[in-house]
């Protein structure tokens, strides 16, 4: 992708009643940004990808898992470096801006899609 990216990613959010609902906005191999829809109880579950993530809280409220859990609601930032344990659980409807660099991969997502259908935000001990 070449031309610049305008987006307003609080505007008419989409969320799957299933699980969590991402929606790239912009990709390439150096950088992807996804809106992330979230409807409360929602997750993507803990996992230490090999990739810097900075999660921005457009509306709502839940919590953040890296080496420790924290309370994370509209307004705040939240940067996780590369190979760190990350996590997000929504307590009430959210949307959160998602910035990964590198892209991921499919090694760097594992088998979250099975934890989610499973219920499993932590990981297995």
């Amino acid at each position: 992708m070449s031309d610049p990216v305008f987006a307003r990613p609080k505007k008419d959010p989409e969320f799957d009643p299933k699980r969590f609902l991402p929606r790239p906005l912009f990709e390439s191999p150096e950088m992807k940004v996804v809106r992330a829809t979230f409807r409360a109880g929602q997750f993507i579950p803990v996992h230490a990808p090999d990739v810097h993530v900075a999660l921005y809280i457009l509306s709502g409220k839940g919590s953040g898992r890296g080496k420790e859990r924290r309370i994370v609601a509209e307004g705040d930032l939240v940067v996780i470096p590369r190979k760190v344990r990350r996590g997000v659980k929504a307590k009430t409807d959210m949307i959160v801006l998602h910035v990964v660099s590198p892209s991921p991969t499919q090694a760097d997502h594992g088998d979250m899609g099975e934890r989610i259908a499973r219920g499993e935000f932590e990981l297995p001990a």
